[in-house]
């Protein structure tokens, strides 16, 4: 039973370093592809292809920053 428990621990511990460091690359992604937008012309696919990110991604950023900017 301590056993079962310490594993739970070290899964709900593993848990919240792997959210954090997906929140972190989120974040830095959603900077780059927002400076490219905003300091380029470049289209979405090349965008995406530029900061290793999807198509959607970069729309989402493109619509987030429309909606700051009115």
């Amino acid at each position: 039973m301590a056993y079962e428990s310490s594993l739970k621990a070290k899964w709900d511990t593993q848990n919240a370093f792997d959210s954090v460091r997906r929140e972190a690359t989120e974040k830095k992604s959603y900077e780059v592809v927002s400076n490219l937008i905003l300091e380029t012309k470049f289209s979405d696919a090349k965008i995406a292809q530029l900061a290793i990110v999807s198509i959607d991604f970069v729309q989402k950023v493109r619509t987030d920053l429309a909606k700051k900017k009115n």
